[in-house]
């Protein structure tokens, strides 16, 4: 295991990321949230999981509200929720968000509630991962941290409008049951009405990934409707909290069984090298970096045969105050070896402590390495930052860095 993201052997192929442009953030007002696991659709669009949106749709129109004032109004909270689906228009240059489902059944605060981990668009389908579906429990490492485990998947063919299976009523009879909605008023209070170990299924339902191994998974994304999968196979990688683990594992299963978790295969060890083999819980990490491993996305790059791994931490375990940094990984296979592309030790601004960096493929030119990155940051309330974000950039090749500019 390493101790830090820069004692990763640095990559030969890509020397770094070069920004070619200021911060630019969503120009609408009033909409909040956070994660945005992105993938771009058989309808030419670019859809998001949106976590925590501290806003409704009112009238038409974004509507911000605290967890107090939802926690008086039902309609307010079951809309802000945990979680909803998003669809994001217009360019890297001028884009706009859209909410497609409130998923007004996903409620509860932060780890209180499910959390997005992953979308992709596959055969015109729509996979959504969702983690924390039994509740906050106890981070792996880091006691500070938040934990991120019990992912499940559902699914769409209508981009968003209804999914299945329909988990949403189940959740809010779990959520009345166990959660105490008063903690939005009151620290005095704890959130969980039962302890972790007493939350290990509800009436029958038990997420398709139990546990922290694999309970965040994000889809490696390969193009639009997953054109340019290299195999029939869905990609999947996962941290093993929300922020600030430490262990990257891998999985895979084949793309018409996404939805079956006894058919998800995962990165394990023999004799020195990694194969696919089904059971996660005996799984290998693919990178291991103590406390900088957290909530991650991958895309695959057609020019260079590489995987590139957006990675981040917390300056601080799940405090905003203090800032974030990004690492960037390159590798041959999705069992590594990672090599370090890029790494900023304070990412944009303190204030801003951006996280979960995104790529959306429909905006990235595999051609020329530039797209743009998308991002949200800090959660603390009244800010400019818990928003979504871009950043356009550029993988510079070391063999563009030896070259050296034009005379």
């Amino acid at each position: 295991m390493y101790k830090h993201p820069l004692e990763v052997e640095r990559s030969s192929v890509i020397r770094s990321i070069e920004w070619l442009e200021e911060r630019r953030s969503l120009a609408a007002g009033g909409v909040y949230g956070d994660t945005y696991p992105v993938t771009w659709g058989a309808d030419d669009n670019l859809y998001v999981g949106t976590g925590d949106p501290m806003y409704a749709i009112v009238d038409g129109r974004p509507r911000p509200c605290t967890w107090r004032e939802a926690h008086r109004d039902p309609k307010l909270y079951g809309a802000m929720g945990g979680l909803a689906f998003e669809m994001i228009t217009g360019s890297g240059m001028d884009f706009d968000v859209f909410r497609v489902n409130d998923m007004d059944g996903f409620t509860g605060p932060g780890g209180a509630g499910p959390k997005p981990t992953g979308v992709i668009s596959v055969d015109g389908t729509i996979y959504y991962a969702i983690q924390n579906m039994l509740g906050i429990k106890k981070t792996r490492n880091r006691p500070g941290s938040q934990h991120g485990s019990d992912a499940t998947i559902i699914k769409t063919t209508d981009y968003g409008k209804t999914w299945t299976p329909d988990l949403e009523p189940l959740w809010k009879e779990f959520e009345a049951e166990h959660y105490d909605r008063d903690v939005l008023l009151t620290s005095n209070i704890k959130e969980w009405k039962t302890p972790d170990e007493a939350r290990g299924e509800y009436k029958g339902f038990k997420p398709m990934f139990p546990g922290p191994l694999f309970g965040g998974p994000t889809f490696v994304q390969f193009g639009k409707d997953n054109m340019g999968a290299l195999d029939d196979y869905v990609y999947a990688v996962s941290s093993d909290q929300w922020d600030n683990g430490s262990e990257l594992r891998a999985g895979r299963v084949k793309k018409e069984r996404i939805m079956q978790a006894e058919e998800w295969e995962f990165a394990k060890k023999k004799d020195g090298k990694f194969v696919w083999e089904k059971g996660f819980e005996d799984s290998n990490p693919v990178l291991a970096i103590d406390g900088h491993i957290s909530t991650p996305e991958v895309i695959y790059s057609r020019r260079l045969g590489k995987y590139i791994l957006l990675n981040w931490s917390l300056h601080r375990d799940f405090y905003p105050a203090e800032g974030s940094s990004l690492s960037v990984f390159e590798a041959n296979s999705l069992f590594g070896e990672w090599k370090l592309v890029h790494y900023e030790w304070m990412w944009e601004l303190q204030e801003a402590c951006p996280y979960c960096p995104r790529i959306p493929l429909k905006w990235f030119d595999q051609d020329t390495l530039t797209g743009y990155l998308l991002f949200s940051g800090s959660w603390q309330i009244k800010n400019p930052w818990y928003r979504p974000h871009v950043r356009k950039f550029k993988f510079v090749l070391a063999d563009e860095v030896m070259k050296g500019p034009k005379v």
